[in-house]
């Protein structure tokens, strides 16, 4: 079972500073501490979700310690049902008008097979359909950023035969799969979004010793408490008007030629706008 995480932070009010509101999506349940922890320190309310509810209200007490003054508030979902991410999206809305930021950060690595609730492969539904599903519901409310998790592991090419590992499986193909899925739903959702005025970006987020690197690769990579590249690109001011961008170690760079093919990108749309039912 995928106990997924979702965060939704928000700024509590002060004279000096507006209100600001964040979601962070995050599957692994502390891989994104850090960020919180950096966001909380600027007085803001976070929103915790996890599958787990008591794994959830051991995060959320730790949280509300480091919040300095910020509010713990919490939901439940999992990321592997599109039945779950919908109530969740409704329960966002239901309780904020807007929402500065969405960070897609939710991902898993699975050395073997295995379907969600929607039978679709597990990597493909969490890593691909979910953040599309989920940032189709809340677009509206979103008024600044949207940041998507991919990865320098992406793969180079996309076959359309294989999208749920038809062929045989293999967690490695699959994870890049994801991650350049990840990287042309950015591009087409930053054209889309642009009028509104929300940026929309993708980030490789270093090789942090989360759930999933240790899953995948080992614990090869920094402490989670020394990641800050989400957090860089999701409220510094330097980076508020860059859009379609890819980045890597906070910098510009260039992801593979498969993710800039108009058409492949045009295709994939369409297939993830079919099995989520997602409309944008």
């Amino acid at each position: 079972m995928h106990h997924c995480h979702v965060d939704a932070t928000a700024t509590t009010q002060r004279s000096d500073k507006p209100s600001r509101e964040y979601i962070v999506c995050d599957e692994a349940a502390l891989e994104a501490q850090a960020i919180k922890i950096e966001i909380q320190s600027e007085h803001e309310t976070m929103h915790g979700q996890l599958r787990n509810p008591q794994k959830l209200a051991e995060i959320s007490k730790g949280l509300a310690s480091a919040a300095e003054g910020g509010k713990i508030a919490s939901y439940l979902c999992d990321l592997g049902s599109f039945a779950d991410i919908r109530q969740f999206a409704e329960a966002v809305k239901a309780e904020h008008s807007t929402i500065n930021v969405l960070i897609n950060n939710a991902g898993v690595f699975e050395n073997s097979k295995s379907l969600s609730k929607d039978g679709y492969e597990m990597t493909w539904a969490i890593n691909v359909l979910a953040p599309f599903l989920l940032t189709s519901l809340l677009k509206d409310i979103i008024t600044e950023r949207i940041v998507n998790v991919s990865s320098i592991s992406a793969g180079r090419s996309i076959d359309f035969d294989n999208l749920q590992q038809e062929k045989g499986y293999s967690g490695d193909d699959s994870y890049a799969l994801s991650k350049l899925a990840s990287m042309m739903f950015t591009y087409d959702l930053a054209d889309l979004m642009k009028p509104k005025g929300v940026t929309v970006n993708c980030l490789d987020p270093g090789t942090v010793n989360t759930k999933l690197l240790i899953a995948g690769w080992g614990a090869c990579g920094i402490d989670i408490k020394d990641a800050s590249f989400e957090y860089q690109l999701a409220t510094d001011p330097r980076l508020a008007k860059e859009t379609g961008k890819y980045y890597v170690e906070g910098s510009q760079s260039r992801s593979p030629s498969a993710s800039h093919d108009p058409s492949v990108r045009k295709r994939l749309w369409r297939i993830m706008a079919e099995q989520t039912g997602a409309s944008y």
